[in-house]
């Protein structure tokens, strides 16, 4: 009976395991590519969302390299997302903490992440309290329409 519970449990690691690989497998769309470009536009006023996009932005990169494809990404940050950016500001210690984790872990595979000053200066944030890593752009619409003429592909992601 023991054995016939390892034998059911190896089966199903490996089937897990297959489908882990097939779920990284882009050939289709990367076919012929050597590289890919991507800005991101991010608006939620919720931390743990932030942290998600965040998630979900750092693992499709990561996804991206894994398959031979170089990867550069934008991260537009715009409307209340901003006060989210902020060094000194209220809330749980340990949730900022997190976001300033993956905020680094953006930065260290070189993906750009920009503030709308135009939001910055509607939510009284000066572009010097924000998070190291976070470059303030003038307005973020007029940044994501300029890497759109450049050939980055727009991901809303809200």
């Amino acid at each position: 009976m023991r054995l016939i519970a390892v034998i059911i449990f190896t089966f199903i690691a490996f089937i897990g395991q297959s489908q882990i690989a097939q779920a990284l497998d882009d050939a289709e769309a990367l076919s012929g590519l050597t590289s890919v470009r991507a800005v991101y536009d991010v608006r939620t006023k919720d931390e743990k969302a932030l942290q998600f996009i965040f998630t979900v932005i750092r693992d499709t990169y990561d996804e991206t390299v894994q398959q031979d494809v170089k990867a550069r990404y934008v991260v537009s940050m715009r409307g209340p997302t901003v006060k989210l950016l902020v060094r000194s500001r209220a809330g749980e210690a340990a949730l900022q903490e997190k976001t300033v984790g993956l905020i680094n872990e953006l930065n260290q595979r070189g993906i750009r992440l920009e503030a709308c000053s135009y939001a910055l200066n509607l939510f009284g944030v000066e572009p010097e309290d924000l998070y190291g890593g976070i470059v303030s752009v003038g307005n973020s619409l007029n940044s994501v329409i300029g890497y759109q003429i450049k050939g980055y592909s727009l991901v809303p992601m809200n």
